[in-house]
């Protein structure tokens, strides 16, 4: 099997400075310092960022998806390994999952929490899981994955959700799509086998690598999440509809289920408004689970009628990503709404 390595900077590839750690180490660098799984395999390199991933947003997300679709017209290659920052790593998995929805290719991300000149580095070792992960996967699934301590995360479900630990990942909305143990997939989840396997099917008898047609979508960043907070102050909302920076979208995760204030500071009537001038907002929870229920209290059965759409269970990276997918795509709000609500890329939960 051939694979290629592509390196976007991050932790993984971080040395100390003088000013702190940078990303300096190459693809090859890295290539050098890991152990071969088994013999099977041949991996080329390509070193594409050499960023934070703090730097990395929706231009990187549709150039790393046109170096993949690009690279897999000229070698074809069976799965594609991506190295990436923590910090953002699952929002860019979670983009690529939309824009790449129809390539029939198993593409996987990983990182480090450690850099590379610190003892307990553990690139490597995350490095050495999505190689495994890939002579597994590369044959039956089609999709985004997360491979990192132990886990295979689909990239619609992927959250960081810590900032020292190694296992700095949790899969929220679904569960693992697997595990990596002693170089080997174990713990395969039957549920993601069973729609990964035929993702695969359909995208590959759609799919010619010798025809360029398969198109990057644009992303319209023009996408804001709100974490609702006490006290916010509901007269913000219009200054964002009306000030330079063209909102197309607002993403407003709520309390509990998804409540919003009543009082003393009343949001509906700034909702309406933003809803009015065309602004698509999507209310959710900012809990971690994202299991919304607007009907269950009043304040947020205050909310039918007003034209809000729910979040539908997504997680924050997966919601803003397919936002910022969709909104190029619709003619009209209907259209979005219709759009925000169908299941593109298994984002919605399990």
């Amino acid at each position: 099997m051939r694979f290629l390595l592509l390196n976007t900077g991050g932790t993984i590839s971080s040395v100390s400075s003088s000013k702190g750690k940078r990303p300096e180490l190459t693809s090859a660098d890295l290539l050098r310092r890991a152990q071969p799984v088994n013999n099977r395999y041949s991996i080329d390199a390509l070193d594409v960022l050499q960023r934070d991933s703090t730097d990395i947003g929706p231009r990187e997300w549709r150039q790393l998806a046109h170096n993949i679709v690009d690279a897999d017209r000229q070698k074809n290659y069976d799965a594609y390994i991506i190295l990436h920052g923590t910090d953002t790593m699952a929002y860019t998995a979670a983009a690529l999952s939309f824009l790449l929805r129809d390539f029939p290719k198993t593409v996987l991300m990983t990182g480090a929490q450690r850099s590379a000149d610190e003892p307990d580095f553990d690139g490597i070792d995350n490095m050495g899981q999505a190689i495994a992960a890939a002579l597994e996967m590369s044959a039956d699934y089609a999709g985004v994955f997360l491979v990192f301590a132990g886990k295979v995360i689909h990239g619609c479900h992927a959250v960081k959700t810590d900032t020292k630990d190694l296992e700095a990942f949790s899969s929220i909305g679904a569960p693992p799509v697997a595990a990596v143990q002693a170089d080997k997939l174990t713990a395969v989840n039957s549920g993601w086998h069973d729609k990964l396997t035929e993702r695969r099917k359909l995208t590959r008898r759609l799919y010619d690598v010798d025809e360029e047609h398969f198109l990057i979508d644009p992303l319209d960043p023009h996408v804001l999440v709100i974490h609702m907070t006490p006290g916010l102050d509901p007269q913000l909302l219009p200054q964002l509809a009306g000030g330079n920076w063209p909102l197309r979208a607002l993403i407003l995760e709520g309390f509990g289920s998804g409540g919003i204030p009543v009082a003393p500071r009343d949001y509906y009537p700034y909702l309406k408004n933003l809803i009015n001038d065309g602004v698509l907002v999507i209310l959710g929870t900012q809990v971690l689970s994202k299991d919304e229920d607007l009907k269950r209290y009043e304040v947020g059965q205050r909310t039918e009628g007003l034209g809000l759409i729910a979040q539908g269970g997504l997680s924050t990276e997966a919601a803003l990503t397919k936002t910022m997918w969709i909104l190029p795509q619709a003619r009209d709000r209907a259209m979005l709404a219709s759009l925000y609500q169908e299941d593109f890329a298994f984002e919605h939960p399990l």
